[in-house]
């Protein structure tokens, strides 16, 4: 009888202390919300220095900011509002750019290899001899974007929106563009696409 005591109060107490360490994991990991929000100083050190590599810009608006030549090297742009931006000549190698809004953005000759840029919004964007090897695109808006001699050596684009694109003379080496929106799509060899018009 004495042994079912104390066996009895030992998981009692078991029992107690599990109970107590799943509402401290709750609290921890249920209610705490990280903040992926840009960093204040971050942004200013850009607008301020035209360079921050390794900067958190996560859902800022750089919306027209005048950047050519930026050193943005991976960066964090996660969801950044950066439509209409001169990107010009811009270094965003390794840059996540997933989500940004880069609509009628100008990154002609911007350094984008290894640029994580699902779902970004580049309708309207320049894109002109930039450099996005090996770069993930993969869903992107790329409508009536301008591609002309662009390097997408390797680039993953999924089911990315190329219609009214212009990529003449682009290179789309190891490119898998089967499952790519293409209508009214100026291709490399300068031919226009009509695979997805209606």
């Amino acid at each position: 009888m004495k042994n079912r005591m104390i066996i009895s109060i030992k998981f009692k107490g078991f029992a107690s202390l599990l109970v107590a360490v799943c509402v401290l994991m709750v609290g921890l990991l249920g209610f705490a919300t990280p903040s992926w929000a840009y960093i204040e100083d971050d942004v200013d050190m850009l607008l301020t220095n035209n360079e921050c590599p390794v900067c958190i810009l996560n859902d800022a608006d750089l919306s027209n900011a005048q950047l050519h030549m930026a050193n943005l090297k991976v960066a964090s742009l996660t969801g950044a509002n950066l439509s209409g931006a001169d990107l010009s000549n811009t270094n965003l190698m390794l840059s996540e750019l997933v989500g940004a809004n880069l609509t009628n953005a100008n990154l002609s000759g911007a350094e984008m290899n290894g640029a994580r840029m699902q779902d970004a919004n580049l309708e309207g964007a320049d894109l002109s001899e930039a450099i996005l090897t090996q770069a993930n695109l993969e869903d992107a808006n790329l409508q009536n974007a301008t591609l002309i001699n662009t390097e997408l050596t390797a680039a993953v684009i999924g089911v990315a929106d190329l219609r009214g694109a212009d990529l003449t003379g682009a290179n789309l080496r190891g490119v898998n563009r089967s499952r790519a929106l293409l209508c009214h799509t100026i291709m490399p060899d300068g031919d226009e696409e009509h695979r997805d018009c209606e």
